[in-house]
């Protein structure tokens, strides 16, 4: 969520960053974005109306532009938290199918290797 705090903070002068204490609306944009994400949810009315009124004061957009920027960053983390849960579920697809597979083969093994230890493997009995 850095990242994207950092998307909507970022000004075009960077002498504007220096004026005043940014890390208190920081943490709370931090906190904001994150309980609302973590539920997949959307940001509720109330708090992106605050988060693009603090995007204006930090970065000297026009409300409108900050509004803007607030909705583009909020596609793009959709977005990307999205993409992250499609991998992670095909990750977590793969690593079964092959822990399935890695048990087939391993019981495979220990089949052949019981029946070579007591040379009872292939079609006839080896003594």
């Amino acid at each position: 969520m850095d990242g994207y705090v950092d998307m909507l903070l970022r000004s075009d002068t960077p002498a504007s960053q220096a004026a005043g204490n940014g890390n208190e609306s920081r943490g709370e944009m931090l906190r904001l974005f994150t309980s609302s994400f973590r539920s997949g949810s959307e940001l509720k009315p109330a708090d992106r109306d605050y988060v693009s009124k603090v995007v204006a004061a930090r970065t000297g957009l026009s409300q409108a532009d900050a509004d803007k920027r607030v909705n583009e960053v909020v596609t793009q983390a959709k977005t990307d938290i999205d993409a992250t849960r499609k991998a992670t579920a095909q990750h977590a697809f793969w690593l079964t199918a092959s822990l399935l597979l890695g048990a087939f083969c391993a019981s495979l093994a220990a089949t052949e290797g019981g029946g070579l230890r007591d040379g009872t493997w292939g079609s006839k009995v080896r003594r």
